[in-house]
């Protein structure tokens, strides 16, 4: 079964200006979708949907094939199932794995699990990778995951998951009628610290630089 990996980096982000060829540990931020996509051997395209020109040429660097994505699915106020939608119509596989640039942790092993658990089980339209959260949650004046009355160990409380982007597999039909990534029924993958860490923020590139200099040197 062919499959393909998409990645998309728009050159317009905001939060942190070029962040997705921004320097981290030592490299594009982007370069490290890409290396552990091509590494897992899974796909018979990794293809960068960008807007940019500098994006795209570090792409074909790295090994990606590159889809130069129109302006007006790279603004800020475009919906994203419009987006998603558009990439759809360029994907020609029966599944695509949509990478994120912001999950640089990401291991190639993770990616081959996550291909495998989707297609031997039969009752999830979709998978998606998440990050468990035992906290004791509340919203509007209220515990959500517990009774304060009662109150349980951090470790017995029931697991929440939420949903990190680092990876999502998923059928082309499905994006394409209905502009999403994400079904009502999806397989949770559950990922561990490092690989959760969503680059997104300056302090998070800063942690994920240290974590990553920590790592080299034990």
């Amino acid at each position: 079964m062919r499959n393909i990996a998409i990645i998309p980096a728009r050159g317009g982000s905001k939060r942190i200006p070029k962040k997705n060829i921004k320097n981290f540990m030592g490299s594009p931020a982007i370069s490290y979708a890409i290396k552990a996509a091509l590494k897992s051997n899974l796909f018979d395209t990794v293809m960068v949907s960008t807007d940019s020109k500098e994006i795209a040429e570090i792409g074909v660097k790295y090994g990606a094939k590159i889809d130069r994505r129109l302006e007006k699915f790279a603004t800020d106020h475009v919906p994203m199932r419009d987006v998603y939608k558009y990439l759809a119509n360029k994907i020609e596989t029966k599944y695509a794995c949509y990478l994120h640039v912001t999950s640089p942790f990401l291991k190639d092993r993770t990616l081959q699990n996550a291909k495998r658990f989707f297609f031997k089980q039969k009752k999830f339209n979709c998978l998606a990778s998440v990050t468990e959260v035992k906290e004791y949650l509340w919203y509007k004046n209220k515990a959500l995951n517990y009774n304060p009355k009662k109150h349980p160990r951090s470790q017995d409380l029931p697991s929440y998951y939420g949903i990190n982007f680092a990876i999502n597999i998923f059928s082309t039909e499905f994006m394409k009628k209905k502009g999403r990534i994400i079904g009502e029924k999806f397989y949770p993958l559950v990922l561990r610290h490092p690989e959760t860490l969503d680059i997104d923020h300056q302090w998070q590139f800063d942690i994920g630089n240290i974590i990553a200099n920590q790592k080299n040197t034990n």
